[in-house]
Order: C-alpha cells, then structure tokens, then sequence
C-alpha cells in the first residue's frame, strides 16, 4: 500500500478522509479528532481566511465557496419556515380591533414587520374595548405603557401607569401637595405628507375618545408637557 495512503494519525489504517484545513489524512471520526487536538487544526475553513488567487482556483477551495453559500441559504430559509424566526410574518390586525378603529375613523398604520415599533406593539382587544400599547413622551424620555385599557382617561392613564415607573420624578411630581399642569397631545400622521400633527387632548378624555378621527403609526404616542 501506498504510505501515503495510510491514516496520519495511526500510521495503520488506509485513510479515507482528507482534513479540509491542512490537508491531513485520517481514517476514522476518532483520528480525526486526535488530528485536530493534537495540531490545534480547526477542520473547519473559515469564509473569512485570506486566499491567494491561485487557491481560488483549486477545485476544494471551489466546493468549500459552494458549501457556504449553500449554508447562508439554508440559514435563509429556515428563518423563513420558522414560526418564531426573525423573518416571521407579522400576524394581522385582530378584525375586531379593526372594526372599532373604522367605526370611529381611526386609522391604524402598520409599522415594519421587523421594526422595533411593531415588536413592541402588545394591544389586543377584550371585553367589546381595545387594551392599547402607548407610547408616552414625556421629559425628555420615552416610556411604553403595554396595556391601557382605552375606558381609562388619559389623566388617570398617565399618572398611574407612568409617573410611578420613572427613575427620575419630575419636579412637584406630588400631585396631592404639588399637582403637575399638564398638557396632553396625540401625535396624528398626515398620511399623504407623513407630516405629524399634535392634537390637543383634554385630560378628563378616555383614550378611545382621544383617538377618533387620528391617523397612528402602530399604536398610539402621546406627547406630555409640563406647564409653568
């Protein structure tokens, strides 16, 4: 037998695979490993390892290109199929969501499937109302509130689900002592110029009141201002 065709690592068996890195025989899954441990080899190429131009040209470095782009699209289409994968399909608007919003000419603008506004849009519908994901601007921060039930006022919405979680009060933030002066505005979309438009709100309105005739991207964002 050809010496060459014997195993590297055992010197006994006739080898049958070829390490792709450094090229070294080996005749079974357990010289392979003794291989890799006993040189420190990888087996494994690395898309990113510089090539000379000659070695594009060789026949294994060839089929290692063909084998990784074969991996990137299997990668591709398993997001794809997987329910919970990064490429999922954003699930539709709840029709009776819908329909309410129609009912009172509110129109409910889709963000991207992948965008973090949709990802963090949590509103569902129960008991004939909208329990609505808002976003609340506000001192200079944003807060997300993931369910507010539309029956609420935007008051008592802001005061209780807000105001509570932020790290830093804001100044006479006792509304018994010191109550805040605040004034509310709903962030409308004009959906022709994508221009917004803040609508003044009064703080006795329910949300569902708040949102008639508006135009929102994904869910509702309201604008809080401190009044001196």
């Amino acid at each position: 037998m050809d010496p060459t065709a014997l195993c590297s690592v055992c010197v006994e068996a006739e080898s049958k695979y070829t390490c792709p890195v450094c090229t070294a025989r080996t005749c079974s899954l357990a010289c392979s490993k003794r291989h890799k441990l006993r040189t420190s080899c990888e087996g494994q190429q690395r898309p990113s390892t510089f090539k000379s131009k000659s070695d594009l040209h060789h026949p294994s470095q060839v089929a290692a290109d063909f084998d990784f782009l074969n991996s990137i699209q299997r990668a591709l289409d398993r997001a794809t199929d997987e329910p919970h994968g990064p490429l999922r399909p954003k699930p539709p608007l709840d029709h009776r969501i819908k329909d309410i919003c129609n009912n009172r000419g509110l129109v409910v603008l889709p963000a991207p499937c992948q965008s973090s506004r949709a990802g963090q849009n949590h509103s569902s519908y129960n008991s004939d109302r909208i329990i609505w994901t808002v976003e609340w601007v506000f001192n200079g921060s944003i807060t997300y509130t993931a369910r507010v039930d539309e029956s609420l006022t935007i008051k008592d919405a802001f005061e209780n689900q807000v105001l509570p979680s932020l790290s830093t009060p804001p100044p006479s933030s006792d509304a018994k002592a010191h109550p805040l002066n605040l004034v509310y505005h709903l962030r409308s979309l004009e959906p022709h110029s994508q221009s917004i438009t803040l609508l003044p709100l009064a703080a006795q309105d329910t949300l569902s009141k708040a949102l008639v005739n508006a135009t929102i991207l994904e869910f509702p964002t309201i604008q809080v201002s401190i009044v001196s």
